[in-house]
C-alpha cells in the first residue's frame, strides 16, 4: 500500500459516485488526503452542442460555479464524515469531463476513484464512457468502483453462468 496515498475521488453528486467514496474511505486509513473534484460543463458550453439556440442568463457562469463549488463540498463533506481528509475542488470541464479529470490528477495524486453506471453496448458507445477514457489517459492508477446494484447484478450473472463470484 501506498504510504501517504493522495485520492482524486471523482464526484458528481450520483448513487454510484457516493457509494464510490464510500468504498474508498473502507479501503484506505483514515485521515488519508483526499480531493473531491467535481467536473462541470458550464451553461454555455452545454447550450452550444445543443441544436436549439438556448437564451443564456447573464450570470449564468457565476450560478454554474456556484452549484459547483456546493456539490464539490457535498462529496467532500461526505468524505470527511467517512473518516478521510478531504477538500472539495470543482473544474470547469471545457473540452470533456475525462479530459478535465486526468489535467486535475497530472502528478498531483496516487490513485484516481470513479464510480461507475456500468452503461453497456451502443449505450456506452454512443455516450462514450468518461471512465474509460480516463483508465486510458490517466498517467496513475484508477479505480473504478461499480454501484452496489450492478456489482450485485453482476455477481448474480457470474453465479447464474457457473463461475465463482470472487
Amino acid at each position: 500500500m501506498l504510504h501517504d496515498p493522495r485520492l482524486l475521488l471523482c464526484y458528481d453528486g450520483s448513487e454510484q459516485a457516493t457509494e464510490a467514496i464510500d468504498f474508498v474511505a473502507d479501503l484506505f486509513p483514515r485521515h488519508t488526503r483526499a480531493t473531491v473534484l467535481y467536473a462541470w460543463e458550464p451553461t454555455a458550453i452545454a447550450a452550444a452542442g445543443g441544436m436549439v439556440a438556448v437564451a443564456i442568463p447573464p450570470d449564468a457562469e457565476q450560478q454554474d460555479e456556484a452549484r459547483a463549488a456546493r456539490l464539490a463540498e457535498a462529496g467532500a463533506r461526505h468524505a470527511r464524515n467517512l473518516g478521510l481528509d478531504a477538500e472539495p475542488r470543482a473544474e470547469p470541464a471545457t473540452a470533456s469531463a475525462w479530459r478535465t479529470i486526468v489535467d486535475a490528477a497530472d502528478g498531483e495524486y496516487d490513485v484516481i476513484v470513479m464510480g461507475t453506471r456500468g452503461l453497456t453496448g451502443v449505450q456506452s458507445l454512443l455516450l462514450g464512457s468518461v471512465s474509460h477514457h480516463v483508465v486510458q489517459h490517466a498517467a496513475c492508477p484508477v479505480l473504478i468502483v461499480p454501484g452496489l446494484g450492478l456489482g450485485e447484478a453482476r455477481r448474480g450473472l457470474s453465479r447464474a453462468n457457473g463461475r465463482s463470484a470472487s
